[in-house]
């Protein structure tokens, strides 16, 4: 009685916390900190309905930057580039639909990742789709010595086996195959962010968004120049719905072609190059580069309106907050990624 009593207690403050006012939002910040720092096993997923969001864009992560962005924008130099010294790869045909995963981690966080994006491409329709999977995401994250399945949240899956691993716990998620996947470290995003001086976004308000390496950052009203974390946790904010309605997902995409745009303009395309060679990536930018893909058009998923809030009991004092999604709400999202008209 006392467990529920509890997790009822727990479960009302995370819908609060939710909502970060200026009174609490330091304080929800610093728990939620203190809460990652457990992993405990939990029951199933609980239920919610329906419903899909999508926004059509030019262009959409500062992940996709450097991982798939990134050839459109060194195409051109590599066709005029002479004696490259680049060995060509057999040609493999791949199928109809490709399935990308870009994760941001943290090497300063205990290799923590904080920003899971799942992308979908039809080669027929030239379309790229986006879905950001929330770094609280209850997910089966490993195998246990006696042949069970630890859960836990996803930004504890990197630990369990690397790339490959968080590529597996996202695919067994999800119940999708993925094809290709690259690990960017936080660090990456900050040298791309600080060689171009910055990323200037105008907020409408004030705002107070969960940070990374320290509990949050407070932007205020106006034109910001924010760094390479500041970035990330503007993603993450927007993604998850920390941010409210000071910053959703329509304010994500401006931030993330204020991202491209910097990029392209002012990011040589030798650096973007070096950048390419700290990911974790089971392809190559030469075979990036040969197998480019033409978009014409972006749509981004939201997973907003299916998100659970919950609560895993630890003791009678402390609590983990997950974000869990109806199966039937997962297959519907799947489905969207996965069909072209």
């Amino acid at each position: 009685m006392e467990d529920r009593r509890l997790k009822d207690k727990l479960f009302t403050m995370s819908e609060q916390d939710l909502q970060f006012t200026k009174e609490d939002r330091h304080a929800v910040f610093e728990q939620l900190h203190q809460l990652e720092t457990h992993t405990a096993p939990k029951k199933s997923l609980t239920t919610l309905s329906k419903k899909f969001a999508p926004f059509t864009v030019s262009l959409i992560v500062v992940g996709l930057c450097i991982f798939l962005f990134m050839p459109s924008i060194l195409h051109s130099n590599f066709n005029k580039e002479a004696n490259t010294g680049i060995v060509g790869e057999p040609v493999v045909e791949e199928p109809e639909i490709l399935t990308t995963l870009i994760t941001v981690k943290s090497k300063e966080m205990d290799n923590r990742i904080y920003l899971n994006l799942l992308l979908t491409y039809s080669k027929n329709k030239k379309m790229l789709k986006v879905v950001s999977l929330p770094y609280n995401t209850y997910a089966p994250i490993a195998n246990n010595s006696d042949g069970t399945t630890l859960y836990d949240k996803l930004l504890f899956a990197y630990r369990f086996g690397g790339a490959e691993n968080v590529k597996a716990t996202v695919s067994k998620l999800v119940n999708l195959p993925i094809d290709y996947y690259a690990v960017i470290d936080l660090e990456t995003i900050s040298t791309l962010v600080d060689t171009v001086d910055g990323i200037d976004y105008e907020l409408s308000e004030d705002i107070r968004v969960r940070a990374i390496t320290k509990v949050a950052f407070d932007l205020e009203k106006g034109l910001q120049g924010l760094n390479g974390e500041g970035v990330v946790a503007l993603m993450m904010a927007a993604s998850e719905g920390n941010g409210s309605d000071v910053f959703d997902e329509e304010n994500l995409l401006k931030l993330l072609n204020a991202v491209m745009s910097k990029a392209k303009s002012d990011i040589p395309s030798t650096q973007l190059k070096e950048l390419f060679t700290q990911l974790e990536t089971n392809t190559s930018l030469d075979n990036l580069l040969k197998n480019y893909l033409e978009i014409h058009s972006t749509k981004l998923v939201s997973l907003r309106a299916g998100m659970i809030p919950d609560i895993e009991v630890l003791s009678d004092t402390e609590g983990k907050y997950y974000i869990t999604f109806e199966q039937d709400f997962v297959k519907s999202i799947v489905r969207e990624l996965t069909t072209f008209d």
